[in-house]
């Protein structure tokens, strides 16, 4: 493995390393959001419902905003999984071990991830749409060009396994051999 190679998986690995803990510390600051939500007295959650413009009762829109949180905590969670599970295969390779059962079990978890986010990140889009709030985030896009980039990610990752299960049944079969 050449030195080009060395310093971009250390960089990869450094980077999703900070993406886990930027995903950790958002997730942490959704629950406490989610858990405010529910402490916070009655004369703030109706500004609050105003600011978001619910104009449903009270109690039941505090609890679509507490859903709304969860959902956003689950796919922040699915995003911390996908960079572990990124970090943990980066490290196989830098290690030169790459058709390894490990690579294999990283890359389904990250498929399970990826197809969560996007079920997810699709019930977001409901609960943007029930709320009359459209484009809030430049992150989870509401687009279909958004969807569809992500069903062409799962096409990739999906690829990327069925290459890595045949590259270990090789493996295996060569050292079988020898």
């Amino acid at each position: 493995m050449n030195l080009f190679t060395k310093t971009v998986l250390k960089f990869l690995s450094i980077a999703s390393l900070i993406a886990q803990v930027f995903c950790a510390f958002a997730g942490l600051m959704l629950l406490f959001a989610a858990g405010a939500l529910l402490l916070v007295p009655n004369g703030v959650k109706k500004q609050l419902l105003q600011y978001a413009d619910l104009n449903s009762s009270p109690s039941l829109s505090v609890w679509f905003l507490v859903l709304s949180c969860l959902v956003a905590l689950a796919i922040i969670a699915c995003l911390f999984i996908i960079m572990y599970a990124l970090h943990k295969i980066i490290g196989n390779i830098y290690e030169q071990n790459f058709f390894v059962s490990q690579n294999l079990t990283y890359l389904k978890l990250i498929l399970i991830s990826i197809t969560s986010f996007t079920i997810l990140q699709f019930i977001s889009q409901l609960f943007f749409v029930q709320a009359h709030a459209y484009n809030v985030s430049g992150i989870f896009s509401d687009s279909w060009p958004s969807l569809i980039g992500n069903i062409l990610l799962l096409a990739i990752v999906y690829t990327l396994y069925v290459v890595f299960k045949h590259g270990i049944y090789l493996q295996d079969d060569s050292n079988n051999v020898i």
